[in-house]
């Protein structure tokens, strides 16, 4: 399930200053008094979307509850996250080992960091939805992440340039002041650029010793997370699963499906070492084999539902994956469960 942390619902709560009854917000996001100051428990992103508008609703148009909100955080609220970010030596260093510990707190989001010309880049991939909640929840991530920079930095560091993919209404009065420039609505990611030689400067208060220590932790806390949840891989082969009744999908179809660039989707199946291809054709073939031993569905009726134009070629694959004819993996499907059903003598 898509969800983010408790701590930015309980903050964006909190500086809602237009509405006095918290409560009815809490409510929103399926929160109590309790709940709300645990860090650990997550909101369903449609529900942080939905209190997001509920705070809009009373502003509109000059919104700035959402900014007021990034201001106000900082590194030690995020925990080892937070404090390895604080630790790092650079801010180069923080960017390019955080991205991928960013899902600790947000399983909305991705993250990546690169250097474009003179420029480092941090960008954000979330699924498109065309919400002023998402909207906002987009441009809170970024302010938040400069305002944890300028904790490692100083207060005046700023972005050369900062870029959303959705246009909205209403001020963005309170985002120029933020961000310290105007940002560029309708662009073809969300991101936020830095100076190179911004991001290379010693971090005010980094410790290698430290940024070590916490990243190794990290590490575990993510494997840990990883042991408990479906593998990224097993995801993508469901994903193109559901997508194989309408021909093979491109890769970018699944990894937009998943809330991914594209870039960052192929960096993730390289890292452990697979492609898109080998996964499609693991997903054809667990499809296949699931059809033939749970439907009556015909050869050519799975053949069209696992991506293939033609029966033959689906017979081809299929004895490729399998050493049989996908008629004599159903006989002897059939033949082992009436082999169990008969009595013994």
């Amino acid at each position: 399930m898509t969800s983010v942390s408790t701590l930015y619902a309980r903050k964006q709560i909190e500086h809602a200053d237009q509405i006095a009854d918290k409560g009815k917000l809490l409510d929103l996001v399926g929160l109590t008094p309790e709940t709300v100051a645990d860090p650990t428990v997550m909101v369903p992103v449609e529900a942080y979307h939905d209190l997001m508008e509920e705070v809009a609703k009373s502003e509109f148009p000059d919104l700035r509850f959402h900014m007021k909100t990034c201001r106000s955080m900082r590194c030690d609220e995020f925990g080892v996250f937070g404090l390895a970010l604080k630790s790092a030596p650079t801010l180069r260093h923080g960017f390019q080992r955080i991205w991928r510990y960013t899902r600790l707190h947000n399983r909305v989001a991705s993250f990546s960091a690169e250097q474009e010309g003179d420029r480092f880049c941090w960008s954000m991939q979330a699924p498109k939805t065309d919400r002023l909640g998402a909207f906002l929840s987009v441009e809170a991530a970024m302010g938040t992440t400069l305002t944890l920079c300028r904790e490692t930095t100083s207060p005046e560091f700023q972005p050369c340039h900062v870029q959303f993919v959705h246009e909205r209404d209403g001020s963005i009065d309170a985002l120029v002041e933020h961000f310290g420039c105007v940002p560029e609505f309708g662009a073809r990611s969300d991101a936020l650029h830095f100076d190179v030689q911004d991001v290379d400067q010693p971090s005010s208060i980094g410790d290698t010793g430290v940024w070590n220590f916490l990243i190794s932790h990290l590490d575990q806390m993510l494997e840990k997370e990883r042991d408990q949840e479906q593998s990224f891989e097993a995801q993508v082969i469901e994903e193109i699963a559901k997508l194989l009744s309408g021909g093979v999908p491109q890769l970018s179809e699944v990894a937009k499906n998943m809330g991914l660039g594209g870039r960052t989707f192929q960096r993730r199946l390289s890292e452990r070492g697979h492609s898109f291809q080998s996964l499609t054709d693991e997903s054809r073939r667990k499809l296949a084999q699931q059809l033939i031993q749970s439907s009556n569905y015909s050869f050519s009726e799975i053949a069209f539902l696992t991506g293939f134009s033609e029966q033959s070629a689906f017979s081809r694959a299929f004895k490729r994956w399998s050493g049989q004819t996908p008629k004599a993996y159903r006989s002897g499907l059939r033949d082992s469960s009436a082999a169990t059903s008969c009595p013994a003598e």
